[in-house]
């Protein structure tokens, strides 16, 4: 089985759940963790832990909001802690189109190419309107 975790500060991960499921309806694959100024650091240490790894035969791809930030050094630091790294997928800069793309051809690809799928919507999902508007190209 193939699982999505969207880990970020604050309550944007469970707020990203919430609007995708908006979108495309609820979701069993699906996980988030929120890392907030009431968990120390171990603690959301240890709840990361037991949301990835609750199902050891799963692959997970783990989206985090800020590369560099403290919730994606956790994971960074569970994926190197792991007796098997080709299960664990982390992707930083997590957005919605992003998520969109990986939930809805997570089921009948490989996690490898979901993650490259999303990426790259990711990428062209970011657009300065004002540009266009005057016939440019961003």
């Amino acid at each position: 089985m193939k699982r999505i975790v969207v880990a970020t500060h604050g309550e944007l991960s469970k707020t990203l759940i919430e609007t995708v499921e908006l979108i495309v309806g609820s979701q069993t694959n699906l996980d988030y963790f929120c890392m907030t100024k009431d968990k120390s650091g171990e603690a959301g240490r240890q709840e990361l832990k037991k949301i990835i790894f609750k199902n050891n035969e799963d692959q997970v791809l783990i989206f985090t909001d800020v590369f560099g930030g403290s919730v994606n050094n956790i994971c960074a630091e569970l994926l190197m802690d792991t007796q098997d790294p080709d299960r664990i997928h982390l992707v930083s800069g997590v957005n919605l189109p992003m998520l969109l793309t990986a939930i809805l051809s997570l089921p009948s690809n490989s996690v490898e190419a979901v993650v490259a799928e999303a990426i790259q919507e990711a990428k062209q999902g970011i657009k300065y309107i004002n540009d266009l508007l005057k016939g440019g190209d961003s």
